[in-house]
Parts: structure tokens; C-alpha cells; sequence
């Protein structure tokens, strides 16, 4: 395994999603460290291409994210007994659509995050193209990168993962109005409900060898 930059969430596949409470940027530290240490050590599940660790900007939680070549592949792992806390989580994510800004070429140094529960695949699809439709035609403000909209295959779930230069670029955006119209949307969708998010910095990032 070797060190890797920031996840690429368009790789085709399976995304397996999770945020834990730990309490303390020590603590976040900690796990992260442990956990990819771990993983180094071992052989990986076949069809687990890279797993990354993210702490929240609050020193409070760590959110892990594992990529998986498919879903059979993670099914498969936990059908044998594998329950590794980076590998395990909510319902399998896959990448529904994204949105990049061209104008903007820096390299993400914060993850924002979103999260929705959702009345079925309509509805995730439905809070999406609402989503989309309010992102600004000239292009996003100054440090947004990308935007990526992650659905659950059960219909439950949806993800806005979105990718900045800097916490404080997110911030100066907001403090701009730039997310009031997706705040809108966020709140005013029938059949879609917030359930939280935060601001995170990359901890660990781990890429594998193919299996």
C-alpha cells in the first residue's frame, strides 16, 4: 500500500461511508493512525482499491471512506466475517453525478459533507437535479473544486460530498450567501431529510495494490 492524496470519488465502483465519535483531535488521530496501520500490515480484502481517513474540523469525529471495485466485493468481505472499522458502515454509496468548476485548479485541502435520508431512489434523484439546478452558471465561488452527489443503492440515503481549497474558503463562501439557495433546497424537499455534516481535513489516505 502507499500514501495517496485526496480520494478519488469518480472511480467507478462502491463507496462505503462512515463517521464515528472519538472526542478529541488526539483521539482522531489516534484511530486514524491505528486503523490505516493495520490495514498496512494485513493483506486486504480482495476488491478494496483505498480507504481514507478524514478528521472533523471540530476534533470530534473521524469519517472513513473505503472504495470498493463493486458491491459483490464488500458483500463478499462481510459474508466472511470482516467487520475492520474503516470497511463497515451505513448502505453502499455510488456516485450519482458531479460537477467540477474549471476555473478553479486547486487541490482540495478540505472535504464538506452533507447528508440526507431519502423516501426512495425518486426522491434521491429528485433532491439532486434540485441541487444541481441552483448551482450558479458561471461557475462556483472561489475555492470550491467539485461537487459530488453519492446515493445509496437501497434509496435511503444521499451524500453532497464536496471538495474546497481550505475550511476557510468554505466559510467565506458561506458568509457570501454562495450556499443559500442549497440551504434551501436542503430544508424545503418533501421526502428528504438532513441528517448532518461537517467540515473535515484528510487524516490518512491509503491506495491498494489491484487484488
Amino acid at each position: 500500500m502507499t500514501s495517496a492524496p485526496f480520494p478519488d470519488v469518480t472511480r467507478t465502483g462502491t463507496v462505503v461511508i462512515a463517521s464515528r465519535y472519538v472526542g478529541s483531535p488526539d483521539r482522531q488521530q489516534l484511530v486514524s493512525d491505528a486503523e490505516a496501520d493495520a490495514l498496512d500490515c494485513t493483506r486486504p480484502p480482495p476488491g478494496l482499491t483505498a480507504v481514507s481517513w478524514f478528521a472533523s474540523m471540530d476534533g470530534e469525529t473521524v469519517l472513513t471512506l473505503a472504495q470498493w471495485n463493486d458491491a459483490l466485493s464488500h458483500d463478499t468481505y462481510l459474508r466472511g466475517g470482516g467487520y475492520t472499522a474503516p470497511l463497515v458502515g451505513p448502505p453502499h454509496y455510488r456516485l450519482h453525478r458531479s460537477l467540477t468548476d474549471g476555473r478553479h485548479t486547486g487541490v482540495p485541502g478540505c472535504l464538506v459533507t452533507a447528508a440526507f435520508d431519502t423516501d426512495g431512489p425518486e426522491r434521491q434523484r429528485h433532491l439532486v437535479d434540485r441541487l444541481v439546478a441552483v448551482q450558479p452558471r458561471d461557475g462556483g465561488p472561489p475555492g470550491a473544486v467539485s461537487a459530488h452527489f453519492l446515493l445509496s443503492a437501497d434509496g435511503s440515503r444521499a451524500l453532497l460530498y464536496t471538495e474546497w481549497t481550505s475550511a476557510r474558503a468554505h466559510e467565506r463562501a458561506g458568509e457570501a450567501g454562495a450556499h443559500d439557495e442549497t440551504h434551501a433546497v436542503m430544508s424545503g424537499t418533501p421526502g428528504v431529510r438532513f441528517t448532518g455534516g461537517g467540515r473535515y481535513r484528510l487524516g490518512r489516505s491509503l491506495s491498494l495494490p489491484s487484488s
